[in-house]
Order: structure tokens, then sequence, then C-alpha cells
């Protein structure tokens, strides 16, 4: 079996993204267990994935790629290029950012971070009661 790279990756984007501009990595997962590629890899969870995905980041660049929130349990995913401007309206209507490579890790773009609120503004508190 296969192990996904970023050259797979940017295959199963292509190819999924004929029915619509963002792909999600559950579309990927299918798209390998399709076709006999391992998306697990050696590592933790998902390992060959996420290797795929920072490779093409590092790489030719041919992918946009979108996230939900910003925990762990975010979803993710993915556009060719070419469609971006689709899938960033895609992304928006579901309420996902998009994520850029600075060169060394994903960032998120200088916008609001989906689903955090704005800090709360804490008043100090005084060190003597006030008994009215």
């Amino acid at each position: 079996m296969r192990v996904l790279n970023s050259s797979l990756l940017v295959a199963a984007v292509a190819e999924i993204s004929k029915g619509t501009p963002l792909v999600r990595a559950r579309d990927v997962f299918a798209w390998c267990d399709r076709n006999s590629v391992s998306y697990q890899g050696d590592g933790v969870r998902n390992q060959a994935l996420w290797e795929a995905d920072l490779e093409e980041a590092r790489g030719e660049q041919r992918l946009l790629k979108f996230k939900s929130g910003e925990c762990k349990q975010s979803r993710i995913g993915w556009a060719l290029i070419a469609r971006g401007a689709k899938a960033r309206e895609a992304a928006a209507r579901l309420g996902w950012a998009e994520q850029c490579w600075d060169g060394e890790k994903w960032d998120w773009p200088c916008m609001p971070i989906p689903g955090i609120p704005p800090r709360m503004v804490e008043e100090p508190v005084s060190q003597e009661a006030s008994w009215g």
C-alpha cells in the first residue's frame, strides 16, 4: 500500500473538487481508502496526511488550506489554488477560515479566528470591601 504524500494529496483534492470546491479531510480519507493509499503512515493518527500537507506547503503550494476553528477537533479542508474564489465562498458560508503558510508553519490570516469570542476586560479587584 502506498503512503500519502503531497502529490497524492493534490491528486485527491483535484479529483474530489470536481463536485465541490472545498474538500474536507474525511473526503480525502475516503479517496485514500478507494485508491489503496495509507493516510495513517507509521506515526500517530493520520500522520501521513499531516506530513503530506506540510510537504505540499513547503513545496509547490498548489493547495489552499481551510480550518473550521483553532482547536484539535476543528475540521480541515483543502482547495486547488485555481478554484480559490469558489472555495473561499464555500468556506465563508461554513464559517471556516483560510490558513496561510508563513514559510515555517500554518498561520491564521489577519481576520478573527472563528468561534473565539473577544476577550472580556476584567476590572481590578479592590483590596477593601465596599459595604455600602
